[in-house]
């Protein structure tokens, strides 16, 4: 399969969109993932949202539970929310153990979770097993969508849901069928180019179908420059209802016309193509015919072919209704009655009626139309509601922001995230150093397996622990003295899944052990004596580190 971008899809990076408050975790993350994937990092949540849905959508978020200001479980609320985000797969990053947390995250929709400290194969696993379920699915649904637009939407709509099965069926039910076509339009263009002829008739046809899609109409087919639609299977709002949705549909779509000439005529094309419809109403058999092996959704009988010469005998720009039909609209829809007409097929004279159009037709000068190489505009006002005015008026000033000169000489902004290159310099700084025997309140080994063995990434990391970590207990003390409990057991947290991470034997538990606490609302002189392990069992890392990490080593 290959992707917009020309490359095999097997081939493509995979976008990855990191949302973690831990500075640390971050930095193991992108040296990890960023050989083989583009990584995006947020400290927060509100910063991850908006990285979410800007510029080319992330295919997976790795998503830390606890952070200040927003958790993860309202980040993955927010992004549930949003349609843009909904269907982003996410994995939670926790260092959260219990069963009634993880319930929690999956039923907000968590594809799953990875626990801290991140063993990077289970992690490279997961995000492998993910994304070709991802990758999958989109598939999956790219290969849905496009197949849609083979069939009528209700029909797609019915199929997907469950409610309609593709067997040859069918039933007889009472419908309102429309007939189009533009008059004398094989003859008039006997003389163009193939290419020419089917520039015309697709922009005719999207402008045709984007109104029978507004008014809920089963379209049917296109034969030629002719259009068949139906009203009232696979969804009916009743027959009348349908009756008058269908000739109100007519009317938009004669009016439409206004407009698309004046497209046309911009073109080069300067014949006046009309069209010329016909409606009428009455019992149908409608479903599936075919074989078992190729079937299709349609109507047929004496109803279908009657509307089908009313079209033919209508005038360009007329709209033809049957008896039957005018009864179902009359109140609603203006009608004149019209010379009888002798049709093929039909022994006697059908009654006709003319339905008014000029009633609420497109006020002059309300469509604008701009087509030239690299710019097209086609704004018809009169389909613009007052509601969506201000914002069509914000996007063409957009557009006209975008077509102003820019400054060439004018610095290329800086990125926000550091990117691959950025952790490539952190590990470069680090050149062959003398692996330390051990070091105190450190498993080495247990450290280097969870950083994937590279000890250059290892090392980096510990020196990044050493700076950033020392003082951490101190601001535990003071967000408990301020009585900010939240950042106390916050940074406590942090503190646990980081020291976990590199290996360290009894920071971790001490951390776990402050965090519960206060998160338990123990004394403050419980807490105090919590602190002063963790300030013993840290001091003596940070000792360590200082002691024992090779002094060529760059701190990042």
């Amino acid at each position: 399969m290959v992707s917009e971008a020309g490359r095999p899809e097997q081939l493509q990076r995979s976008r990855i969109l990191v949302i973690e408050d831990s500075e640390d975790i971050r930095y193991l993350l992108e040296a990890l993932l960023s050989e083989s994937h583009d990584v995006l990092l947020a400290a927060s949540g509100d910063v991850g949202l908006a990285l979410a849905v800007a510029g080319q959508r992330p295919d997976i978020i790795l998503l830390d539970v606890m952070m200040p200001d927003m958790d993860g479980y309202e980040v993955l609320k927010r992004l549930g929310r949003d349609p843009r985000t909904a269907d982003i797969p996410v994995i939670f990053l926790t260092a959260l153990g219990s069963v009634e947390e993880e319930h929690r995250g999956l039923d907000l929709g968590a594809t799953d979770y990875v626990t801290k400290p991140i063993s990077p194969p289970v992690l490279l696993a997961r995000l492998k097993l993910h994304l070709e379920r991802s990758a999958y699915a989109r598939r999956l649904r790219d290969l849905a969508q496009q197949l849609s637009r083979y069939l009528a939407p209700q029909v797609y709509q019915s199929l997907f849901e469950g409610s309609r099965q593709a067997e040859i069926r069918t039933q007889r039910k009472k419908l309102t069928v429309f007939f189009s076509d533009i008059k004398n339009f094989t003859a008039s263009t006997a003389k163009w180019q193939p290419e020419e002829v089917t520039l015309l008739l697709n922009s005719y046809f999207s402008e045709m179908s984007a109104i029978a899609a507004e008014y809920g109409a089963t379209l049917d087919k296109f034969i030629g420059d002719a259009i068949v639609i139906f009203f009232g299977d696979p969804q009916s709002l009743g027959v009348r209802e349908d009756a008058l949705q269908c000739v109100r549909m007519a009317i938009a779509m004669q009016k439409r016309m206004d407009a698309l000439r004046l497209r046309w005529r911009g073109m080069g094309i300067n014949k006046t193509f009309e069209i010329r419809i016909g409606i009428n109403s009455g019992f149908c058999d409608v479903g599936n015919f075919g074989s078992e092996l190729r079937m299709e959704y349609t109507i047929i009988g004496r109803e279908v072919n009657l509307a089908a010469r009313l079209e033919q005998a209508a005038e360009p720009g007329e709209i033809l209704i049957s008896s039957e039909t005018h009864a179902l609209v009359q109140g609603d829809i203006g009608a004149d009655a019209r010379d009888p007409v002798m049709a093929k097929g039909f022994s006697e004279p059908i009654p006709v009626y003319a339905v008014h159009t000029s009633a609420g037709s497109s006020r002059s000068g309300l469509a604008i139309h701009c087509d030239r190489p690299g710019l097209r505009v086609d704004i018809d006002l009169d389909r613009v509601s007052e509601a969506d005015r201000a914002e069509t008026a914000a996007s063409l000033r957009q557009m006209l922001e975008a077509l102003e000169p820019q400054d060439s000489s004018a610095p290329a902004p800086a990125s926000s995230n550091a990117g691959p290159a950025a952790v490539t310099t952190a590990s470069a700084g680090v050149v062959d150093p003398a692996w330390p025997a051990s070091l105190a309140g450190l498993d080495l080994a247990l450290g280097l397996r969870r950083a994937m063995g590279m000890k250059p990434l290892y090392l980096s990391m510990l020196g990044r622990y050493r700076d950033g970590r020392r003082d951490t207990p101190a601001q535990v003390r003071r967000a408990l003295e301020a009585g900010d409990l939240k950042t106390a057991e916050l940074l406590s947290h942090s503190l646990r899944g980081v020291s976990a991470q590199i290996g360290a034997t009894r920071v971790p538990a001490d951390a776990q052990a402050l965090e519960q606490a206060i998160h338990e609302g123990k004394s403050p002189a419980d807490l105090e004596l919590l602190l002063a392990d963790l300030e013993s069992s840290l001091g003596e890392l940070v000792s360590a580190l200082d002691a024992g990490l090779p002094p060529a080593l760059v701190r990042p």
